[in-house]
């Protein structure tokens, strides 16, 4: 980095357990990308769950980073 700052290095996590962030995708139909991306081989941790104005499920990438699916309703 520039200016002699400290580096950084991004890790997944080590306890598929635990979570200390999140990415968090907006889709406009839920029960679409859910089917779709299970078709493809996607292994969600919840099914679409309908919460506070949303319905939302989660899922982890690859790399073990937990991603929020969400669509308003």
């Amino acid at each position: 980095m520039r200016g002699g700052g400290a580096s950084y290095v991004l890790a997944p996590p080590a306890d598929r357990t635990l979570a200390s962030q999140f990415m968090n995708l907006r889709v406009a139909d839920i029960a679409a990308s859910h089917r779709d991306w299970s078709a493809r081989g996607a292994e969600f941790l919840t099914p679409p769950i309908a919460k506070a104005g949303e319905i939302r499920c989660y899922i982890r990438d690859p790399d073990g980073y937990l991603i929020e699916v969400g669509q308003a309703t």
